[in-house]
């Protein structure tokens, strides 16, 4: 064998081992669903795309990575896929997926590292869940739950309920979600633009905790708490409610009310009615500042 010849050997058998890493292998399935059946998905690592379509039949293509595999399971109400991993896949290229879902279809999303990203979707109900990967969310669902570990959610759904749960990742909402909202973080900021609510529940350890919103709904609630981040609250001129704030350290800052102090002792508090007075508002921080604005949003 000439020395060439031996050259080009090696190469071959030295290369071998990284084409096997980045070796792919293509997912194409469609399989039909019914009127309000459930989608599930799950996924370590890459991406996963969710796009809505006007058909009665689940799609899923992209790509897997060396040593993957997709399960499937389905009957006429419920479509699952799960990629399997190898168990050494510290070298393994996460899976690139794109999955089309019917209107009014349930989808269950799941995911470790991978991103989650849902848009032009029409849902009777979507959940996703990571555990470092991002969830970004757009298009319209009747029920929503959004959750990560340290991903950041962004949300921009026309839905009357959402649940947003995340420990240090951000939360970011605009559109028109109202209606009954629920938003928890430790240590990662939340910022809601909402439309017009009827419960409102926010709750942050150390990050920030921004809420805009559309309105009240006659008799609604609305419960702002932080330990050490500032809360700001906007609400139009029109709104109806009683408004009680308390800070322990922070300062209070409202265009309504009176912020009194003991005469002994640290602390800061607000109690005023806003119009009729018919709903609820209650914010709560320990260290951190209150801002309270009623006017254009």
């Amino acid at each position: 064998m000439n020395a060439s010849l031996r050259n080009l050997l090696a190469a071959t058998l030295l290369l071998a081992p990284i084409a096997s890493v980045f070796a792919q292998s293509t997912v194409n399935q469609r399989l039909p669903l019914s009127s309000g059946g459930r989608v599930e998905l799950g996924n370590v690592a890459g991406s996963v795309t969710v796009r809505g379509w006007d058909r009665n039949e689940v799609q899923l293509t992209g790509t897997l990575g060396d040593g993957q595999r997709l399960d499937v399971e389905n009957s006429a109400n419920r479509v699952q896929f799960k990629v399997v991993y190898p168990q050494n896949s510290r070298n393994t290229r996460g899976a690139v997926l794109e999955l089309r879902v019917p209107r009014s279809a349930q989808l269950q999303a799941s995911t470790v590292s991978a991103s989650i990203d849902v848009g032009q979707v029409d849902l009777r109900r979507l959940q996703a869940t990571s555990v470092s990967g991002s969830i970004t969310a757009e298009g319209q669902a009747g029920e929503t739950d959004l959750n990560t570990v340290s991903g950041a959610i962004r949300s921009q759904l026309r839905t009357p309920r959402l649940d947003l749960q995340t420990v240090s990742g951000q939360i970011n909402v605009a559109g028109s979600s109202g209606g009954e909202v629920s938003a928890n973080s430790v240590s990662g900021a939340i910022d809601l633009n909402l439309s017009a609510v009827q419960r409102l529940t926010a709750e942050t350890v150390s990050g920030s905790l921004g809420v805009r919103s559309a309105g009240l709904a006659p008799g609604g609630r609305i419960n702002l708490q932080t330990v050490s981040g500032g809360v700001s609250l906007t609400l139009p001129a029109r709104t109806s409610a009683q408004l009680k704030a308390n800070s322990f350290s922070g300062s209070i800052q409202s265009d309504v009310g009176t912020v009194e102090r003991p005469q002994y002792g640290p602390g800061r508090s607000l109690e005023t009615r806003l119009g009729g007075g018919d709903g609820d508002i209650s914010i709560s921080s320990h260290s951190g500042s209150v801002r309270v604005r009623l006017g254009d949003r």
